[in-house]
């Protein structure tokens, strides 16, 4: 099987998956992390990406580019809230472009560039795993993302040799990554929770017969995991203000140097249940050493916490769901690897099946890969912008007179769909029996005459006969196409209902 990637790209970092042989592998990049900042600085005679930019920022932030995507693909400015980003960009004829100095000129420089650079990173990372010359990838995007951004990202992973087959949301590719979508026979509404660094966007997705509909999708920039750093920065700030009668905060250097270690010690609270924070001359010359425990992080950022569940909850009221009707909540991005932001999504959600096995900053990328490991394996791999999908738009059901009722489709399921069924024969086994499809929006014991699609009496069954084989295909046409079998009888019989049918 070919070898396939998954991108995501975001505000603030990225990550790339390859997907061999069926299973997907978030890599690590050349520092042996397999998540990277989405940074590009511009040097006199290099770009440099990824880490090694936002560690340089302090002393080139006027060459670094950040959070390049709220800009990519937009025409105006739309009020970027990027208050510790020292490189802004300038908006000129609806064209967003950073200014840079490289040597004695000061460069114009599209997002589009700066994306470009951000792909030639992972391209890099991509070609240590296959030695095939072509790279097929699918990217997955912010929800909140513009078709104009979606073009843009496009066109820059293009400039960087990727052979790009698809563009996704994030919660259609947290659905793929934990396999959601492989259930025709029950409709379920998963929550997908993104808490990134620079936005939240709560979620709701309906899976229906292998299908994924985004009902809502709710975007804040209210609060997000810069929130809690500037949190950690605020108690380290009057911390060091304390002891030495000093605020880190009077100038840019200390307190980007400042911003830096919270985040730091934001990250390893993560896992571990203490972090050690220090700074070489933070302020004046003096260097700043302190130690925070996770039960002290928990007590300083819950309020702020408890607010990225709002998106989430709001999606869901526009539903016109309640909490108890949501069936299973992923989370992704960085900020959802803390503890205690689990720990209020569980409590806000009790009646859900919490995902979170995958770690959640690399869930994206890997959904991505499957994806593209799906298009790849078809027939056909012709991209197209935007398609419609015949689909049934009430559930199908089989029973047996008298017995229970077992869903064939659920609503939503696509044509050239397939499922096959076993019935089990009520006891004791009578000679004749009646097969009954209908359709409903849920099983019931006796359904009305205009439900029924069709009934099928089945004789000539004898006392060995335990159950009933049906196999089931959803045509393109619609219509369904029913094969029925009873092995010890040696029924074998077949038959269509039309497409006005079902």
């Amino acid at each position: 099987m070919s070898v396939t990637f998954g991108i995501y790209i975001g505000c603030s970092s990225c990550c790339i998956a390859v997907n061999k042989d069926g299973k997907f592998e978030v890599v690590a990049n050349a520092a042996g992390d397999r998540v990277t900042p989405a940074v590009v600085a511009f040097h006199d005679m290099e770009v440099v990406t990824g880490l090694s930019a936002k560690q340089g920022i302090i002393r080139h932030g006027a060459n670094t580019v950040q959070n390049v995507l709220r800009v990519v693909g937009t025409m105006e400015d739309e009020g970027m809230s990027q208050s510790s980003v020292s490189c802004r960009p300038s908006w000129e004829s609806g064209q967003a472009r950073f200014s840079v100095q490289r040597g004695e000129k000061i460069v114009q420089v599209s997002p589009e560039d700066v994306l470009t650079h951000i792909f030639l990173m992972l391209k890099e990372i991509a070609s240590a795993h296959t030695s095939e010359a072509e790279l097929p990838v699918v990217i997955c995007v912010p929800a909140w993302s513009s078709e104009g951004t979606i073009s843009a990202i496009k066109k820059a992973a293009k400039k960087a040799t990727f052979t790009v087959l698809a563009a996704i949301s994030q919660p259609s590719a947290a659905i793929l990554a934990y396999s959601l979508a492989h259930d025709n026979k029950h409709n379920i509404h998963v929550v997908v929770l993104h808490c990134g660094g620079t936005t939240v966007v709560g979620s709701v997705v309906e899976v229906a017969g292998g299908m994924l509909t985004l009902k809502e999708s709710i975007t804040s920039t209210a609060v997000a995991g810069d929130a809690l750093t500037d949190v950690l920065v605020q108690h380290f700030a009057k911390e060091f203000y304390t002891k030495y009668k000093g605020d880190p905060l009077e100038n840019r250097r200390s307190r980007r140097k400042l911003y830096n270690a919270s985040e730091n010690c934001k990250h390893v609270l993560s896992t571990m249940g203490t972090a050690q924070v220090y700074v070489e001359s933070l302020w004046e010359g003096v260097d700043f050493s302190a130690t925070l425990s996770r039960a002290r992080f928990d007590g300083l950022v819950t309020a702020t916490l408890s607010a990225f569940l709002l998106p989430a909850k709001e999606a869901v009221q526009r539903c016109g769901l309640t909490l108890d009707q949501v069936h299973k909540v992923v989370l992704t991005g960085g900020s959802a690897k803390i503890p205690r932001l689990q720990q209020l999504v569980g409590e806000a959600f009790p009646h859900a099946e919490f995902l979170c096995t995958l770690p959640p900053d690399e869930v994206l990328a890997a959904g991505a890969s499957t994806e593209a490991a799906l298009l790849l394996g078809q027939p056909s791999n012709t991209q197209t912008s935007s398609s419609m999908v015949p689909a049934l738009a009430t559930s199908i059901f089989c029973m047996v007179s008298g017995g229970e009722s077992e869903c064939v489709f659920s609503r939503g399921t696509a044509t050239h769909s397939h499922q096959s069924l076993n019935l089990a024969l009520p006891s004791p086994v009578l000679n004749t029996c009646s097969l009954v499809i209908y359709e409903a929006e849920e099983a019931i014991k006796e359904p009305q005459e205009e439900t029924v699609l069709v009934q099928v009496d089945v004789t000539s069954l004898t006392s060995e006969s335990k159950f009933i084989k049906l196999d089931f295909h959803l045509k393109s046409d619609g219509s369904l196409h029913v094969l029925l079998q009873e092995p010890e009888a040696k029924i074998n019989r077949s038959f269509i209902i039309e497409s006005e049918r079902s």
